[in-house]
């Protein structure tokens, strides 16, 4: 009997697959293929934690497969090559697939599309990685959504799709693999020191159920306190499929229904994450429509912004060395962790874009180089989102950094495990410690210029000069 090929790509899991299971219920040989796209890799800034991180996931993959009798089987090289190969050598009846929806994989993807079927080989795709895919999103005119509030409204009035569970038992052909290769293998260095994410479907559904158990409850609040774990850290598992979006919504509906739910807190807290969720959709929906949006601004008014380059400044930014405490403990922990709290996410982002007048897209990429979590669509919606150049009903923001550092850490907790030499700071001046006077910081070992930096900017004036320069753009494309 012939096999179905089930290319696995940002799904490595057996839960809830939906192409892996489909297949499954065939009842045919199936041959689960896993491609390293030697292309994608090599245009992948990516730290080399990710590629263990994904590693750690493909060996769980792995042994999750052979309990269900089947067989991963591991290729590296060119996609379409790859296979070409695959079809010469094993003759498959199918090639199953969970769709995705970034540009270079909805390109290759056609491509292999036509391969097959040019061979007279049945292609089905399936939806997987979203709970709704961008043209189920739509306006009364048949339009795409660039505002996320009508576009949640719409995603919630559709019906869930329900987890599917574990696949079928089945058996794979026997076939040589290639190994499983993680960051030394593929020559990616890892400059993170201490990532804090594991890969593989059990860490995440280990995490999800601690999470689901207790913080979510009070996500509402503790979400943007990055002193406290108030966040779930489900993205990266997200991002490579190691958990099933499905099957989070539809926990997350089922916590809201349950009997023993104590509070309308609670229940805001749950539907807030849910939004969360929706967000990730939103932006996948917003760049599946708009591609142009990896190169270029979606208020194309705004391709008239006078962006500057200061290497100096840019270098500080990146390495935490501001002089504003709540910026420089988020890129730090970018830097340490490969990850960063979503609040200081998009406190970081403002102050390179508004701040210091930098180009988004090369905060992009920094964050591209370094988070764990990253996906395309996301990272860019969010660095659009803080440089007032996306899709964004009211456009301007500007946070400022003492302020939310005050709002949103206001004990320092998370400055001072970030930013050592803070330490000993006293509460009332850890959101601005050149208000020290030279005594104090010679007592609490932090002298301004020397042990921290003084701040890189004023940013009530770079604000103000920023609000100026956009009003200027603004008016004149008018």
């Amino acid at each position: 009997m012939k096999p179905i090929i089930v290319w696995l790509r940002r799904d490595l899991r057996v839960d809830d697959n939906t192409a892996l299971y489909h297949a499954s219920k065939t009842g045919a040989p199936v041959l689960p293929l896993f491609i390293y796209d030697t292309t994608l890799i090599k245009r992948l800034p990516s730290d080399g934690a990710v590629f263990d991180f994904q590693a750690e996931a493909l060996r769980e993959l792995q042994q999750n497969i052979a309990s269900l009798g089947g067989k991963l089987l591991i290729r590296h090289g060119n996609v379409l090559e790859t296979h070409k190969q695959i079809v010469q050598d094993t003759q498959p009846a199918a090639l199953y697939f969970n769709r995705d929806y970034e540009p270079y994989a909805t390109e290759r993807d056609a491509r292999v599309r036509t391969l097959y079927e040019s061979a007279g080989i049945e292609v089905k795709s399936f939806k997987d990685i979203v709970l709704h895919e961008p043209d189920e999103l739509l306006t009364g005119e048949g339009k795409p959504y660039v505002v996320f509030t009508p576009f949640a409204n719409t995603w919630k009035k559709l019906p869930l799709p329900s987890p599917l569970g574990r696949p079928a038992k089945f058996s794979s052909p026997h076939m040589k693999t290639e190994e499983i290769m993680g960051a030394v293998k593929l020559k990616k260095k890892i400059l993170i020191p201490h990532p804090v994410f594991i890969g593989g479907e059990s860490e995440a559904m280990k995490r999800w159920k601690a999470f689901l158990q207790g913080r979510i409850r009070e996500y509402q609040e503790g979400r943007d306190l990055p002193g406290v774990n108030g966040t779930s850290r489900m993205s990266p598992y997200l991002r490579f499929g190691c958990i099933s979006v499905k099957r989070m919504v539809d926990e997350c509906m089922k916590l809201l229904e349950s009997p023993h739910r104590q509070a309308n807190a609670q229940s805001a807290s749950i539907g807030k994450y849910i939004d969360e969720l929706i967000w990730r959709e939103f932006y996948q929906a917003v760049l599946f429509h708009f591609p142009r949006l990896l190169e270029s601004n979606y208020r194309q008014e705004f391709d008239r912004l006078p962006w500057k380059f200061n290497e100096k400044l840019f270098e500080a930014w990146k390495d935490g060395r501001t002089g504003y405490p709540l910026v420089d403990a988020g890129m730090r922990e970018l830097n340490q962790t490969g990850w960063m709290h979503n609040r200081v996410r998009m406190v970081v982002a403002s102050f390179l874009t508004k701040d210091l007048m930098h180009d988004w897209r090369l905060g992009e990429k920094v964050f591209e180089e370094k988070l764990m979590d990253i996906e395309t669509a996301s990272n860019n919606g969010g660095w659009q989102w803080s440089a007032s150049t996306g899709v964004d009903p009211r456009p301007l923001r500007i946070f400022n950094p003492r302020r939310q550092s005050e709002r949103f850490d206001p004990e320092g907790k998370y400055i001072k495990k970030f930013v050592p030499e803070l330490q000993n700071v006293p509460t009332k001046f850890i959101h601005a410690p050149r208000e020290m006077s030279p005594t104090l910081q010679a007592e609490v070992a932090c002298r301004i210029g020397k042990d921290y930096p003084a701040p890189i900017v004023n940013h009530s004036e770079v604000a103000a000069h920023y609000k100026r320069t956009f009003a200027t753009v603004k008016q004149r494309a008018q």
